[in-house]
């Protein structure tokens, strides 16, 4: 999982590459929750933010952030431009660590998408890449689950009844297919981006293996 220490150093990089002056105070106080306060100037304009590092992106304590600090910035390995969308909307601006970025102040305009995803670690504990067991899960009935849960991130969240009528499976088979998947470190309620990323790339496998074989 990447370091809160390497997301601030991505977006130090990032903004200096895109012509913005950026100071870095890292916060060590208990008391703030944020991992960095930005001061960064371009174009004559200059404004603060409060840096929020994080690993695995959670809109519920990106608006949190949001309602503690006037300005807010997320670093994060990678933002999916779905993402990406929800953060401007609830006015928060993020880079990530291949780049992607909306950062808005004054007259500067910073909009960034379309990167790809950084190559999901292998290394293990991370859960990030999936094994050769969890290619083998994915039955038709637990391969429904998954897309389901790929397809709509609040599903994740959501009571079983729902995720089993949205994959069109039925109770126990939708609490199978989860149990299944968290023993193999894919938590429906906190999958991150490259899990997701994974589980999509399994799929386009087993889809694929599945195609030329008919």
């Amino acid at each position: 999982m990447t370091s809160p220490k390497t997301l601030v150093e991505a977006v130090r990089h990032h903004l200096g590459a895109y012509g913005v002056e950026c100071s870095v105070r890292v916060e060590r106080s208990p008391l703030v929750r944020a991992d960095a306060t930005l001061a960064l100037r371009a174009a004559g304009s200059r404004e603060r933010f409060s840096l929020y590092a994080m690993p695995a992106i959670r809109l519920s304590e990106v608006l949190a952030a949001r309602d503690e600090a006037a300005r807010v910035l997320v670093a994060a390995p990678w933002v999916s431009p779905r993402m990406g969308a929800q953060l401007r909307d609830a006015g928060v601006a993020y880079v990530d660590s291949v780049g992607n970025a909306s950062v808005r102040f004054g007259s500067v305009l910073i909009e960034v998408s379309g990167r790809p995803r950084p190559r999901p670690s292998t290394s293990s504990g991370t859960g990030a890449s999936p094994s050769r067991r969890t290619t083998t899960l994915l039955t038709p009935a637990n391969r429904k689950v998954v897309a389901a849960l790929l397809a709509d991130p609040a599903l994740g969240e959501a009571p079983l009844r729902e995720l089993a009528a949205a994959a069109g499976v039925s109770l126990g088979q939708a609490h199978k297919a989860s149990a299944l998947l968290a023993d193999a470190g894919f938590h429906r309620d906190r999958l991150h981006d490259d899990q997701r990323a994974a589980l999509a790339d399994v799929l386009a496998a087993v889809d694929g293996l599945a195609a030329s074989h008919e």
